[in-house]
């Protein structure tokens, strides 16, 4: 069998592909594209392709031809469809959308097509090629526009992408139906607006990243209002460019002094970067100064990936909880808001083994006000017992009461020393009583899931005046929980604030079923956009960048190391 080893240099996972199969097709297939096709798709070595996830992708672009006969996609009489210029051309804005061209070999195909139009004797082996390449383009960009190249469960996030995925044979027609069919892929990109958003803030980010070099400005330990430095002047430089402080500022009459309106730029920039905001360029302010921006870049890119494992929010109201920016967003009217209903800020899990906040979507389908407090076997065991031990009145204080289990109506245990070792085997369970003291506040807003994780208020509301506030041991404390009532129960009908603060008051326990579940997505993106479109960057508290970093680097292993276009 000849190759032509100029178009066979395809390079990547569609060398690997298309390659392999031709080397191991059957001798006496028929020598028309059909055949050739045909012969390519089913006798294709899995084993030896290049990136794992191919083999689902072969079922399903074997399925669609076979439902053609076999016939080719994108070549007819010679030449390819008027379509392939365009679809190229879309290939190659994967940059725009925080992926990489290179996985889906736009300089290769691009050329390829260019040739294939030139027209002259192009036989039935290099259309089959050029087709079935381009097939498995189209197939791989579309799923990653619309659930991301990495699977959520890889990162043991709870998100299931399997309602979102493609259907190829539906996508294909569409394509080839129009003569203008990028729409037909940009279609799959989420909906969320936080998505819109980032995408615009990826290209005005990569516009900086290209103009800004190294941001390493030797200012003091400690530089306070009122102060004077010779590199102030560089940081009002560096501060114009991020946008925190507007070009025409007033400026000091010394330069070099820290004042004006640099000083509430720094605060802007803080603010931006979940910082405490006091203006002083400390150890925490000069270390996100020096950040690079295309770790920036990078950022929001991480952060597009993530939101295309997202389920797509329904028409109505739900609920958006980003964990490193410590807030929890409410949306009235579905993915095609702009801006959030209702925010206000959270507490999360602490940023240690075994308290992170877990990442998954849920519906919340009930609200308990006046709950009681379930207190979990390990709080129990390590934080309880030691109080209880020491002081006799520990229980009374704090509100607490031995039980032998949870559920209405169970009897209530008084302390001694066999109940006590019943809560140290777990034999007994302690419980917290509702009010004031209750650890979950006075209303606490329930979703199921297997990690008994809820919304809840809480009786330390200092916490919230915190930058950082990883604090729980993982569920998600609110800072405002009347204001999240009136959201979620809206579409109840009849709560209003007055009655939510009654039954939050009052002197029993009181469940609402929710007529309409509202979804509840627990989401971790170290980037957003604030209320006025500007650009706000989050520590890794849990370190979900640098493992998702680490995944998006290790998938295409490449066939081509120096990229070289045939």
């Amino acid at each position: 069998m000849r190759v032509d080893r100029r178009l066979g240099g395809i390079g990547g996972l569609l060398l690997g592909v298309v390659l392999t199969a031709v080397a191991a097709a059957e001798p006496g297939a028929a020598d028309t594209p059909k055949g050739r096709i045909e012969a390519l798709l089913k006798t294709g070595s899995d084993s030896r392709l290049r990136w794992g996830r191919v083999p689902d992708f072969r079922t399903r672009i074997e399925n669609l031809y076979a439902q053609r006969g076999y016939r080719p996609l994108w070549v007819q009489e010679g030449r390819p469809v008027p379509q392939s210029s365009e679809i190229v051309a879309c290939l190659g804005q994967a940059e725009t959308k925080g992926l990489r061209r290179g996985d889906y070999d736009v300089d290769r195909l691009g050329i390829w097509v260019d040739r294939l139009d030139a027209g002259g004797a192009v036989d039935a082996e290099q259309v089959a090629l050029f087709d079935v390449a381009m097939t498995l383009a189209v197939a791989r960009y579309a799923t990653h526009l619309s659930t991301g190249r990495i699977h959520p469960r890889k990162v043991n996030f709870g998100f299931d992408t399997e309602r979102k995925k493609v259907d190829l044979a539906a996508l294909m027609a569409a394509i080839l139906q129009d003569p203008h069919p990028c729409g037909s892929i940009s279609a799959l990109e989420p909906k969320i607006s936080f998505y819109r958003a980032l995408i615009g803030a990826l290209a005005r980010y990569r516009g900086l990243a290209e103009k800004i070099g190294p941001m390493d400005i030797p200012l003091p330990a400690k530089l306070e209002p009122g102060d004077r430095h010779p590199d102030v002047p560089t940081l009002r430089t560096l501060l114009v460019s991020l946008g925190d402080l507007a070009p025409d500022a007033a400026s000091p009459r010394d330069p070099e002094v820290y004042s004006g309106a640099i000083v509430e730029a720094v605060k802007r920039f803080q603010i931006r970067h979940g910082l405490t905001p006091d203006s002083v360029v400390g150890k925490a302010t000069q270390a996100a100064l020096k950040v690079p921006l295309t770790a920036r870049v990078r950022q929001i890119e991480l952060g597009l990936e993530r939101l295309r494992w997202l389920p797509e929010p329904p028409g109505g109201p739900y609920l958006l909880v980003n964990i490193p920016s410590f807030h929890l967003f409410g949306y009235r009217n579905g993915a095609d808001e702009e801006r959030p209903d209702l925010v206000m800020n959270i507490i999360v899990g602490q940023a240690v083994s075994g308290r992170a906040t877990p990442i998954f979507h849920s519906d919340m389908t009930y609200i308990v006000f006046r709950p009681y407090w379930n207190v979990p076997y390990g709080i129990t065991v390590k934080e309880m017992l030691p109080g209880i031990l020491k002081s006799p009145d520990y229980l009374a204080r704090h509100d607490l009461e031995i039980v032998p289990g949870f559920g209405s109506g169970v009897p209530v245990y008084e302390a001694d020393w066999g109940t006590i070792q019943g809560l140290s085997s777990g034999a007994l369970r302690l419980r917290q009583r509702p009010g004031p003291k209750n650890a979950l506040g006075l209303v606490k807003f329930a979703f199921p899931n297997t990690d008994n994780i809820y919304l809840h208020g809480t009786p330390s509301r200092n916490l919230f005046q915190r930058s950082r506030r990883d604090f729980s041991h993982g569920c998600i404390r609110v800072e405002d929980p009347v204001g999240l009532a009136e959201f979620v129960l809206e579409r109840q009908g009849g709560w209003t604030r007055e009655r939510i603060e009654q039954a939050m008051n009052g002197s029993q326990s009181k469940i609402v079923t929710l007529k309409y579940p509202v979804p509840v997505y627990l989401f971790y993106s170290t980037v957003l956009l604030g209320p006025d479109g500007e650009v706000q960057f989050f520590q890794d508290i849990y370190g979900h960048d640098r493992v998702l970093e680490d995944l998006l680097a290790r998938e295409f292993p490449p066939i081509d190391p120096e990229g070289k276009v045939p």
